[in-house]
């Protein structure tokens, strides 16, 4: 899994908020899903976007922080179910992981174990994953995630 450093644009999200373990986002996501269809706004482009707020290195699983989102335009907004957060555009270590969601943890074990001998340093903005196709239409093991670490 080649890790490559790409300028990326900026993305708007509506998200949900979760809390808990990782692996506990679908539910999050669900709920962005069930508040978007019938808004129309789960059409692609849109895609799928957890950005990671809380460092898994130090916080235990059940105090981590996360967003769960979908990726919208400007005419979106918050209200009751959702936040916007706005992702920044900028050079980014992007890690295309093939694979189930269950298995992640490999490709950001490649993700940070690349880190120390490319030269880049991480900028102090959250790690986020976009999900480039429907988990609910793609066999596990074919789904594609990008694992983005903001970079200085």
């Amino acid at each position: 899994m080649p890790v490559q450093v790409l300028n990326r644009p900026a993305l708007r999200i509506a998200a949900v908020r979760h809390k808990g373990p990782p692996q506990e986002i679908g539910a999050a996501f669900d709920r962005v899903m069930a508040w978007a269809g019938p808004k129309g706004v789960a059409m692609p482009p849109a895609v799928g976007v957890a950005v990671y707020l809380s460092d898994m290195t130090t916080v235990p699983p059940k105090d981590q922080e996360a967003l769960a989102g979908l990726s919208v335009g400007p005419d979106v907004e918050a209200d009751d179910t959702v936040v916007i957060h706005e992702i920044p555009a900028g050079k980014h270590a992007v890690l295309l992981y093939k694979g189930p969601y269950a298995q992640i943890g490999k490709g950001y074990q490649e993700l940070f174990g690349w880190l120390p001998s490319s030269g880049e340093e991480p900028a102090h903005l959250p790690c986020f994953e976009i999900n480039l196709n429907d988990p609910r239409q793609t066999a596990p093991e074919d789904l594609l995630t990008e694992l983005c670490l903001p970079l200085k």
